[in-house]
């Protein structure tokens, strides 16, 4: 991710965050700063830059006691958008009367499938800014989950039969 940021005070601010590793960066006016710790930054002059947040949760900056957003953070309803396939799939999975009109594979196996999507579609909204577009691709992980563990499903019942 790479967030650039206009202040009156310090000029172009680039923040990087790698997704993965959680690797930080930030440049300055076109200059990178020095790296302290792991949320830590020293300017040129010897002044701290102290980063707080993460990808998720947003990141702010503080520099000469004033306080910079870098990042926005998920809202309440990226994470509701994100755990419906879990919910689905755990509650479906669990109910016999579901199961006879359309198998879903639950428990371990349902849970761990509904999960990975979980966080993939996190990832993809803390991408997006249209709420229309966030819900859109959250209904369409969500169907994509479904149809995964009744694939699976009908696979086993295959299997049994």
């Amino acid at each position: 991710m790479k967030e650039v940021i206009n202040n009156e005070k310090f000029g172009e601010i680039i923040y990087t965050e790698s997704a993965w590793t959680g690797k930080k960066g930030l440049v300055m006016s076109g200059k990178e700063l020095e790296k302290v710790d792991r949320n830590s930054f020293k300017t040129e002059d010897g002044k701290m830059v102290n980063l707080t947040g993460n990808y998720f949760a947003g990141v702010k900056m503080t520099l000469d006691g004033e306080t910079i957003i870098l990042s926005q953070g998920l809202k309440w309803y990226d994470y509701v958008l994100s755990i419906l396939p879990f919910v689905l799939i755990m509650i479906w999975g669990n109910s016999v009367a579901l199961c006879e009109i359309v198998p879903v594979i639950g428990g371990v196996i349902g849970g761990l499938i509904s999960a990975v999507f979980c966080f993939v579609n996190l990832f993809i909204l803390k991408q997006l800014k249209n709420v229309w577009l966030k819900i859109l691709v959250s209904v369409a992980t969500l169907g994509v989950t479904f149809l995964i563990c009744y694939l699976i499903a009908l696979a086993i019942l295959g299997i049994m039969v």
